[in-house]
């Protein structure tokens, strides 16, 4: 999974993507790990939190090595830093923005 900013006021997505590990799933979000919080010199988590101009934008693959991937609306709530895999990443609370059931199913494809 990959994570970037989508700009509301352009209707784009902004260049570049941050890896992403899910390791908290409920049905209205979810906790990241990622190992930077700045993507092209924007905060992805103040960027997102309680604004209007930007939102993260979730990649998704469908299965490994193919083209077929799904994206997901989010807005960062919280955000902690964290050690991962033996190394220094940072822990971010997201809100869906998309349905509950459409993001399920979403999930239970790729797992």
């Amino acid at each position: 999974m990959s994570v970037g900013l989508f700009d509301m006021h352009t209707g784009k997505p902004l260049p570049g993507r941050l890896t992403a590990t899910v390791i908290n799933f409920s049905p209205s979000g979810a906790c990241l790990i990622v190992p930077k919080p700045a993507l092209n010199g924007k905060h992805i988590f103040y960027e997102t939190l309680n604004s209007d101009d930007y939102t993260l934008l979730l990649h998704v693959e469908q299965s490994e090595g193919a083209d077929d991937t799904s994206t997901i609306s989010a807005r960062s709530v919280w955000m902690n830093s964290c050690k991962h895999l033996q190394q220094s990443a940072f822990k971010i609370g997201i809100h869906f923005l998309h349905d509950q059931k459409e993001i399920y199913n979403l999930f239970k494809k790729v797992h």
